[in-house]
């Protein structure tokens, strides 16, 4: 009779160590995962960028393209399928010398695709555009809002970069003026 006891005495005594053991693990296993994603939010922050740029359009002149109309529709007036050819000299936000030194350009277009009222009053765009300045480039794609036949600011997102950006992900801020609009771009 013993020896039947003692076997329980054992096993019983061999699952509680088990037990501790899974316990102590789990919450090493619980602590190390906390500390990989503090240090990778600390990573994340520390390596979050901003960088602001202006853009003025170089097509502001007759030969400018500005609008491509839809074949068959009214010249001037927005239709849906109608493109919009962004072509700017991309500066930095420093006065120097009583001008904004070119640091690079942009590219892209703009396809209308939704216009549910009359003169365009609320007409969303898709926008796909790369910007290029020294040292890389960034793809930004992403929808804009328009009323009449104005874009209102908004934030497009950054899907890719090369160079100095190669991997960046994050966001652009667009916001427009008489003269030029204002990039915020906030990459990771």
């Amino acid at each position: 009779m013993r020896k039947p006891a003692r076997a329980t005495v054992i096993i019983t005594a061999g699952a509680a160590l088990i037990a501790c053991g899974t316990a102590g693990v789990a919450a090493a296993a619980t602590r190390t995962a906390a500390a990989t994603r503090t240090a990778a939010a600390t990573r994340t922050a520390a390596v979050t960028k901003t960088v602001r740029y202006y853009a003025f359009d170089i097509n502001n002149g007759s030969t400018d393209p500005g609008l491509v109309p839809v074949p068959g529709t009214k010249p001037g007036t927005f239709a849906q399928g109608d493109e919009l050819l962004i072509n700017d000299q991309i500066t930095s936000t420093r006065l120097v010398k009583g001008g904004y030194p070119i640091v690079g350009f942009d590219s892209g277009t703009c396809v209308l695709t939704r216009i549910p009222e009359k003169y365009a009053d609320q007409t969303i765009a898709d926008c796909v555009v790369s910007v290029v300045v020294k040292g890389g480039s960034l793809t930004v794609q992403g929808p804009l809002h328009f009323k009449s036949q104005q874009p209102e600011a908004g934030t497009l997102a950054v899907t890719s970069g090369t160079g100095s950006f190669s991997g960046a992900v994050g966001q652009v801020s667009v916001s427009f003026t008489k003269n030029y609009e204002v990039f915020t771009f906030t990459l990771k």
